[in-house]
């Protein structure tokens, strides 16, 4: 009889266990970022943006009384290798959404596996207008401006800074392409002229044909769309072939990698445009946190990574309880489902690290309005931002420092 109430004892034990075990175990969130290939430098200084949004998470209390656990995959800035990563997270990792990717090739190849297993996918970076009209029975978002935008303040900043004529030399991707086109359509508006369009492939060892056909015909300024592993080889190879211009950068370009690379020299005093942040009291404390946890960083997209993940979080809390219990379909959808709930207005606004404030206006059935730390974070119904800032930068001395913060809108 004794051995009997001993394994009854032990199977309680062990099904209580298991319960517990169970009830402790964290929500998984996926990241797809560059961790190698021609945007390793972005990867982790990005992907801290949603570290440290996860850490102020957890300190809170977590979501539903669970930790969260972002669940990084690299990319390798290629659009295959993002699919399997976005494939791996889905049914391995068993992710109930995602942010990423960095790329906008990549974020569209991926979403060909997220759309149809209804999984959230939120993109920090992916600024390419193709974005716009993916048809992805809206399970595609993104937390940064358009390069609808961004290129419309591009062309004029060239013509603001004195430039007649230009260059453009471009990533061959949807991010490259749109821009480039944006860019040269806003720029010949104003009056310039864009004398050469020049395509480039990633990951090749040397860029002189290119550099080559964006130089033959002199241009006042070279503006140069890509990512920093190949852009630095194209720089120091239009310094090997004598050119002594000027350069222009797109927001794949900004921060110390290409700042401080090794054509510092060449292009200090130089500027360039990249999505930044409305909010500047909200924005230095995320700077002042970020530092604190990570080291200073000037690389783009770290505040829309933070808030990619504050957005996923809070519509999980608004599902409630529920959420606990469905199926990872099933938690896509109501992740999807209530993303706008809790991004856009109506509602009361919270913002920055107030997570304990949101959470509990939730549990108590009221309506919230994020304030994201790079804008509003106001979707439309193509899963935009309606509003954002874009911010001209300049290389100063191994770092891009911010000149001027412009405020735009999809009606701007």
């Amino acid at each position: 009889m004794r051995k009997v109430v001993i394994l009854i004892l032990t199977f309680l034990f062990l099904i209580a266990s298991i319960t517990t075990g169970i009830a402790q175990e964290p929500i998984k969130i996926g990241a797809l970022f560059s961790l190698t290939g021609g945007l390793a430098p972005y990867g982790l200084p990005i992907v801290n943006g949603a570290k440290l949004a996860v850490g102020q998470i957890n300190k809170s209390g977590g979501v539903l009384g669970r930790e969260l656990k972002l669940v990084i995959r690299d990319t390798a800035t290629a659009p295959a290798v993002g699919r399997d990563a976005a494939s791996k997270l889905i049914n391995l990792d068993r992710v109930v959404a995602i942010i990423g990717a960095l790329s906008s090739g990549v974020t569209v190849a991926s979403s060909s596996l997220t759309i149809p297993a209804r999984i959230v996918l939120i993109s920090p970076a992916s600024t390419s207008p193709m974005l716009t009209d993916l048809k992805d029975n809206d399970f595609v978002f993104r937390t940064c401006v358009s390069d609808a935008l961004q290129g419309v303040v591009q062309g004029k900043l060239a013509l603001d800074l004195g430039y007649k004529t230009a260059s453009v030399i471009y990533v061959n991707n949807p991010y490259g392409k749109g821009l480039a086109e944006v860019f040269k359509k806003e720029f010949e508006a104003r009056g310039g002229k864009v004398l050469a369009m020049v395509p480039y492939e990633e990951n090749k060892p040397s860029y002189r044909g290119e550099v080559e056909k964006a130089i033959a015909k002199n241009p006042g300024v070279i503006n140069l769309i890509g990512y920093p592993v190949d852009g630095n080889k194209m720089l120091v190879q239009a310094v090997e072939l004598g050119y002594e211009g000027t350069y222009l950068f797109s927001d794949g370009m900004k921060g110390e990698a290409v700042a401080g690379g090794p054509a510092a020299e060449y292009i200090e005093g130089t500027f360039g445009t990249a999505p930044g942040a409305l909010e500047i009291s909200v924005a230095k404390a995320f700077e002042e946190d970020y530092k604190k946890a990570f080291g200073t960083s000037t690389v783009p997209f770290r505040a829309q990574c933070y808030d990619a993940l504050a957005l996923i979080a809070l519509a999980i809390q608004k599902v409630g309880p529920s959420f606990l219990s469905m199926t990872q379909e099933e938690q896509g959808t109501a992740i999807r489902d209530n993303l706008r709930a809790v991004a856009n207005p109506p509602g009361e606004k919270v913002t920055y690290n107030e997570f304990s404030k949101a959470f509990k206006l939730l549990k108590e059935g009221k309506d919230i309005n994020y304030q994201g730390v790079s804008g509003p974070i106001t979707f439309d119904k193509n899963g935009d931002v309606v509003e954002g800032a874009i911010e001209i930068w300049q290389n100063f001395e191994g770092r891009a420092r911010t000149v001027k913060i412009i405020k735009v809108s999809v009606s701007s």
